[in-house]
């Protein structure tokens, strides 16, 4: 339960963090009906909750602002060091944690396509989380990898 609050808490100055700016683009209400489920950021739940759905711009992928996909591109490659066991666990979060902070603070998409970003976010968040610094995380940085991978399918 403490989690899932810590998410909406995050989620909400995440929201206010990246509306840099007051430009905003027309919600699309007709979107393909593509979508992925956003990954539980936790095993333990006690209840079930509905997570946001990403979904594609009417069947194209939306564009994303230069310094995101540098940032998932960087992430992608950190997680492979990671497996190959080129840095400490430690190391690897704080990366990591890094590049997702850095995504937020240079974020400048706005309309649908930032809410979108945002549902693809949040469930990476609760990925980074489940790294442990004191044990061997293959499992955790391989379902990162995966999830990380599918960005392209939604974003260019």
């Amino acid at each position: 339960m403490k989690l899932f609050n810590l998410l909406i808490a995050a989620s909400f100055i995440i929201l206010a963090s990246c509306n840099n700016n007051n430009s905003k683009e027309p919600i699309q209400q007709d979107h393909q009906k593509t979508e992925i489920k956003s990954e539980e950021a936790s095993d333990a739940h006690e209840h079930d909750e509905k997570t946001e759905s990403l979904k594609l711009d009417d069947g194209k992928k939306w564009k994303a602002n230069p310094e995101t996909l540098t940032g998932i591109n960087n992430m992608i490659n950190l997680v492979q060091d990671g497996l190959a066991n080129k840095m400490s666990a430690a190391t690897l979060k704080g990366s990591l944690q890094s590049e997702f902070k850095t995504i937020f603070d240079k974020c400048t998409m706005t309309g649908e396509a930032h809410e979108q970003l945002h549902h693809f976010l949040v469930p990476l968040k609760g990925l980074l989380e489940k790294i442990n610094t004191n044990a061997e995380n293959t499992a955790v940085l391989t379902e990162i990898k995966t999830y990380l991978d599918t960005f392209k399918n939604y974003f260019e």
